[in-house]
């Protein structure tokens, strides 16, 4: 199955979930522009969410229906505060406090334009350095005494709390956190996908964690052992975003670091292209030899050599077990814009490797289904079909996915059955 432009398609992991604050007058693009980063990006799960759950008309003439309202939210990981007429919810103390309340369990506090009002009535910018939309500068400064408001600057990340300039800002802000969490090259490829070109992720401001501070001065290892992540579990003491961006900034002063953070991440957390880059890199500079990096393996197989990229992978598999070029939903991906610019032999070469490279991936087989049955291979599509019913119980895919498989499996068996 193709999901839409491949970055929508659900992360191994549990999707994060983030939502987002709508009420009547809200501006349009501060909600919206995050909402497409977001919901564009793997591992990321938005809704939105009011003060009450009916309709809010933003800006005069686009009406927004939430999915919850402060009273049955479910639990938030990120939770965004876009801005425009504020004012119309700043007096509801039920809010605020609701505000205060998420705030103990919520990872990522974020706020667009004058969004920030919403977090300074909490009492979530004393102390720290914020920002919003240029017009509002002075009045945030004026209600929030203890803050320190920075004009000029796109967005200011002090760890959990998160603030932004104005209107097209919160595009930026948002893709800083995919940064945060998944790393610069994630959310470069997410700007990419949404041909948004001004991202430019050094235009904001960030307050380094004592965390990574450590990592950066110290070393991996000693910073693991001064610091405990939180008993509750909710804040975590890093993020992989963070910890893979800092390896690639210490490849040239302390290239050893470097790998040992890497190395960790891959023992730790899924296995990412951007990861095996970095070791790339390393491993150039240590004169060993060195798989291309993804983004060449991607030209190639753009150009449509299959052959060469499989090459290339049982190559790189021999210098070091687990080594990735692409993701399963990239390959995918590209195995789709064969198919569809009628490649049929490119297609079936990768939708066919793809099953290889992720044997217990129902995706894999319900797209190799899917391409044996557009050029009449009946037997081989119910044949594909059938081992991606017999994955499904084992995926770590939510029910609602589960069911769409089995159901999209079980028709086109019964389907081509019938051809018979």
């Amino acid at each position: 199955m193709l999901l839409a432009g491949y970055l929508t398609a659900q992360s191994p992991e549990k999707p994060l979930s983030v939502g987002i604050f709508v009420y009547p007058g809200v501006e349009i693009l501060d909600f919206t522009g995050p909402s497409e980063v977001f919901g564009s990006t793997p591992g990321f799960k938005p809704f939105i969410v009011a003060f009450k759950k009916e309709p809010v008309l933003s800006q005069g003439f686009i009406t927004v229906t939430p999915q919850y309202s402060i009273d049955d939210c479910p639990p938030t990981d990120i939770l965004l505060f876009p801005g425009g007429g504020t004012n119309s919810v700043m007096g509801e103390q039920k809010l605020i406090d609701w505000i205060k309340e998420r705030a103990k369990t919520t990872q990522i506090m974020m706020s667009v334009c004058t969004g920030a009002g919403l977090l300074s009535k909490a009492g979530l910018l004393d102390g720290k350095e914020v920002t919003t939309f240029h017009g509002y500068l002075d009045e945030l400064q004026k209600i929030t005494p203890k803050a320190t408001v920075l004009a000029n600057t796109r967005f200011v990340d002090n760890g959990q709390v998160i603030t932004t300039a104005g209107v097209s800002a919160g595009t930026d802000g948002a893709l800083h956190v995919v940064a945060k969490i998944k790393g610069e090259a994630t959310a470069k490829a997410t700007a990419f996908y949404m041909e948004y070109d001004k991202w430019q992720p050094n235009a904001g401001k960030v307050n380094e964690t004592a965390f990574i501070q450590d990592v950066r001065s110290l070393g991996l290892e000693a910073a693991l052992k001064a610091h405990k992540p939180a008993a509750e579990n909710h804040f975590p003491l890093y993020y992989p975003g963070e910890l893979t961006d800092l390896a690639a900034s210490l490849v040239e002063s302390k290239p050893s670091e470097s790998e040992a953070i890497l190395r960790f991440l891959l023992k730790n957390y899924p296995p990412t292209p951007t990861l095996y880059d970095g070791l790339g890199i390393i491993m150039e500079k240590m004169g060993k030899a060195v798989p291309p990096d993804s983004r060449s393996v991607h030209q190639k197989l753009m150009a449509g050599d299959v052959d060469w990229a499989k090459r290339q992978y049982q190559k790189a598999i021999q210098l070091e077990s687990g080594w990735m070029f692409f993701t399963e939903d990239e390959v995918n991906g590209l195995a789709y814009m064969f198919l569809n610019n009628k490649q049929n032999k490119e297609a079936q070469g990768l939708f066919v490797w793809i099953t290889e490279l992720f044997p217990n991936s129902p995706n894999a087989w319900d797209s190799l289904s899917e391409y044996y049955e557009m050029v009449g291979e009946n037997a081989q599509a119910i044949a594909a079909s059938e081992t991606c019913l017999a994955k499904l119980s084992a995926s770590n895919y939510d029910e609602s996915r589960k069911k769409q498989y089995d159901k999209i499996s079980k028709e086109r068996i019964e389907r081509l059955k019938q051809k018979r």
